[in-house]
């Protein structure tokens, strides 16, 4: 009997973290409206549609629970979000990979992803191993496992970041069929092996037409559309093979309408045909060999012609073609300036509280997803701080290293200015990081706003990026009265 073909589906699910590092709320967002801010609108739009998506056969309506079928991978700010303000999503989150674990030979749908989405190419050794090591625990803390895989945010990746990946245990990564030499043509998701010294990594490349079309055309209006592009790219495959679609989650909901429902329906579809199978990554290289190898010489992405370029320079990716990106690249400076303090002011004071900061540091991550009196105590005893007060600190060390780390995320160079809500995230953590840091050093501030001055918006109402910082700051102080 011929083997069938394999679909996979991935969704990358992620908001940056929206709320104010103060006080943990986020402020009125009248984009969004009516609702207060895009977390919540998008809560409602694709989150909840994707936990009970809606389709009907005649008279008949059948609820489903999309992730249950989706391969996914949900951002650690989002899910910390959902966690408080998401509660129904977050169960429908967390019951599907379970349910898929049953379903699929305990390889459930969730993988991993770096904690706070900054391009993992554009970090230093320490950073990246951080990134990963925050994203793992704080998966293992919410789905009771360890991942199998990690989504790199934006597909960013080099052979530095194959390589962390490796070193940390993880099996398997999801890049564009762009992004490297995949040593075998076609349309298939390989599984490709890449290897470099005594480390090897599997890439799945994901189908970037059909990806796209899904993302950015009209295919996700009728799921019986989608169902059968699905299916008929699909069968342009050999038998065993596996076709992989990948974008962003709030596709399904958010950016597409009725993407939820129509996604249900397809896979309706997709699951009463005998020739293909809905499987995930983590299954189907449970079951098939690397097929292939997988090589790459430089940095690329999923989201920008050039590398990584448009992350740090004013390389031509842009919506608006008369506005500058000039200001790019002090703005990354600024945070790299920002995010090099803090890891020196860790290295200094957290080094005699802990038996090894470096190795207490990678695991706070269990703290920021549950800081109870119990796990306080599991971490501390593990980590054999000295006393109360060594605690205390490393606590408020742990909450500057995340917000330097913040003031990384990816969203803030992404669009054509920084003085949207994605430039203001960034700004916010970094001055927040700068005002802990203050409190064991002489602070760095003079200096971030004199680079900041250097950073000039295309905005009238902005001007500069130091102005809008020290906007954000006197905002945040009255909001704390």
């Amino acid at each position: 009997m011929t083997e069938p073909r394999y679909i996979i589906i991935h969704g990358h699910f992620y908001q940056p973290p929206r709320e104010s590092p103060w006080t943990g709320i986020i402020t009125n967002e009248t984009s969004a409206a009516p609702f207060p801010n895009w977390n919540e609108r998008i809560l409602s739009e694709c989150y909840n549609a994707n936990a009970h998506a809606q389709t009907m056969e005649g008279s008949v309506v059948y609820v489903r629970n999309n992730y249950e079928t989706l391969s996914f991978n949900f951002g650690p700010t989002l899910c910390s979000w959902l966690q408080r303000h998401g509660k129904s999503a977050y169960r429908a989150i967390c019951r599907a990979d379970e349910a898929s674990r049953r379903q699929r030979n305990e390889h459930g749908n969730a993988i991993a992803q770096a904690y706070n989405h900054s391009i993992l190419p554009l970090l230093d050794a320490r950073d990246r191993e951080l990134q990963i090591a925050w994203g793992t625990q704080d998966f293992v803390a919410r789905f009771g496992r360890p991942p199998e895989g990690i989504w790199l945010p934006e597909c960013a990746v080099d052979a530095d970041t194959l390589a962390t990946v490796a070193r940390a245990g993880l099996r398997f990564v999801i890049l564009g069929s762009d992004q490297g030499h995949f040593s075998r043509p076609g349309r298939d998701s390989g599984p490709f092996s890449w290897r470099h010294d005594d480390l090897e990594l599997v890439v799945f490349r994901f189908d970037r037409p059909l990806s796209g079309s899904i993302a950015f055309s009209d295919l996700l209006r009728d799921g019986a559309a989608l169902g059968s592009a699905l299916v008929d790219t699909a069968l342009e495959i050999e038998p065993g093979q596996a076709l992989l679609v990948a974008s962003d989650g709030e596709t399904f909901g958010h950016h597409k309408r009725s993407g939820a429902a129509e996604l249900a329906r397809a896979i309706r579809l997709l699951e009463q045909r005998d020739d293909v199978i809905v499987t995930n990554c983590g299954e189907y290289l449970a079951s098939h060999q690397s097929c292939g190898r997988f090589e790459i010489d430089s940095p690329s992405a999923w989201s920008c012609a050039h590398g990584v370029e448009r992350w740090r320079s004013n390389c031509g990716c842009r919506a608006d073609s008369h506005t500058s990106q000039d200001w790019r690249e002090p703005l990354r400076g600024t945070m790299d300036f920002v995010r090099r303090h803090c890891n020196a002011v860790y290295d200094r004071f957290a080094a005699p509280l802990v038996a090894d900061s470096g190795l207490a540091l990678k695991d706070a991550a269990r703290l920021f997803v549950d800081p109870s009196p119990a796990v306080q105590e599991e971490f501390f005893a593990q980590h054999r701080a000295k006393d109360d007060a060594a605690r205390e600190q490393l606590f408020r060390l742990f909450e500057m290293e995340r917000a330097a780390q913040a003031a990384l995320t990816s969203c803030a160079w992404f669009f054509d200015d920084f003085g949207g809500l994605e430039g203001r995230v960034a700004l916010r953590w970094a001055a927040r990081a700068v005002e802990l840091a203050a409190e064991l050093t002489p602070s760095i501030e003079a200096e971030v706003l004199q680079q900041l001055r250097a950073v000039h918006s295309n905005r009238r109402d902005i001007g500069d990026a130091a102005t809008l910082y020290l906007s954000i700051k006197t905002r945040e102080a009255r909001g704390r009265v």
